[in-house]
């Protein structure tokens, strides 16, 4: 039996609750520009000629979703919104040299679930944290090894390393 009050009193897991809290509100604004039109080209508009895309960033996130965020989540907000303003429908083929290189920085271990990952390289997966849906290939650090499984699991969920910690899943 999982004792919650510990696990979320964790510091790895309250770190990856926040990152995944991040993630959601961009995904929603994501969602917003997708079904609004208008929205996304007054979104573009604001990246194009706005003096500080951070700012402009966190000020649309207070309007828009009635959040509060620190000047440096907004900064990343703003990498994720200019890669999804900058993304290409069709994803690049990830070399063998990242996912080798993701391979040795994660110690040959699935991201997710730790399991070792072999040396098959037809079945180690390169995934983008956060989803190819939202900023394409546009973030070069945006890219996990997992095992098939996770890799399947996972798919394009924002919340899945979350609810993994929190064994939800």
């Amino acid at each position: 039996m999982i004792d919650l009050d510990k696990l979320l009193a964790s510091e790895e897991v309250k770190k990856e609750y926040y990152k995944t809290f991040l993630v959601c509100m961009f995904q929603k604004m994501c969602v917003k520009m997708e079904r609004n039109p208008e929205f996304k080209r007054k979104v573009r508009q604001l990246y194009r000629e706005t003096y500080n895309f951070t700012v402009t960033i966190q000020q649309l996130i207070l309007r828009e979703l009635k959040q509060k965020i620190s000047i440096e989540d907004a900064k990343l907000m703003a990498t994720w919104f200019k890669a999804n303003l900058n993304k290409l429908n069709n994803r690049k083929t990830i070399p063998l040299s990242v996912k080798k290189e993701l391979y040795s920085k994660q110690n040959g271990k699935c991201m997710i679930c730790g399991e070792d990952l072999g040396n098959d390289w037809a079945k180690i997966h390169v995934d983008h944290i956060i989803p190819f849906k939202l900023v394409g290939d546009e973030l070069p650090d945006n890219y996990q090894d997992l095992c098939d499984s996770c890799n399947t699991y996972k798919s394009a969920r924002t919340d899945f390393i979350f609810k993994s910690m929190l064994k939800l899943i």
